[in-house]
């Protein structure tokens, strides 16, 4: 699996924040996104999850471009936001099955993929609480989870 960014600018009003921007990221491997306050991370972050819109340039995960198949460059991917996306009412398990609902998967698919990842980090035992109860090293466990249910080829951290 692949994620090619392909020539990205981006702007904030009048203010451009990334320009021309390329970069190939394959999956096997651990990359990470250094840089100083206001370079522009959040942003690419923002680019490469859709919660931005393409400006300029293009990215296409496996070969699926965001702007031309968007819903099957998506699928490729598992994404574990900076802030908390937790439903805090609902249940860890709840969590699990609405994320992957939204995945198409079956209610029976998900319950056993979502029970195969509460017992890989060790939060079986707390399927039913409320995620509101939750300390936040839990939580986090939990979107982790809730990111890998659909087996995506690349985890966005």
């Amino acid at each position: 699996m692949t994620i090619e960014a392909r020539n990205l600018s981006f702007h904030y009003g009048n203010k451009p924040v990334l320009k021309e921007v390329s970069l190939t990221l394959t999956s096997g491997g651990f990359h990470a996104l250094l840089g100083p306050n206001g370079a522009g991370k959040s942003t690419l972050f923002g680019l490469l999850t859709r919660l931005l819109a393409l400006q300029q340039g293009d990215i296409l995960m496996a070969g699926q471009s965001l702007k031309k198949q968007p819903a099957e460059a998506m699928r490729q991917i598992g994404v574990v936001f900076q802030q908390n996306a937790l439903d805090l009412d609902l249940t860890v398990r709840q969590n699990l099955l609405y994320h992957a609902a939204l995945h198409g998967l079956s209610r029976k698919e998900a319950r056993l993929r979502g029970d195969r990842e509460l017992e890989r980090f060790q939060l079986l035992d707390r399927a039913n609480e409320p995620v509101r109860k939750l300390n936040g090293g839990h939580r986090r466990r939990v979107e982790i989870a809730r990111a890998l249910l659909h087996e995506p080829s690349l985890l966005l951290l």
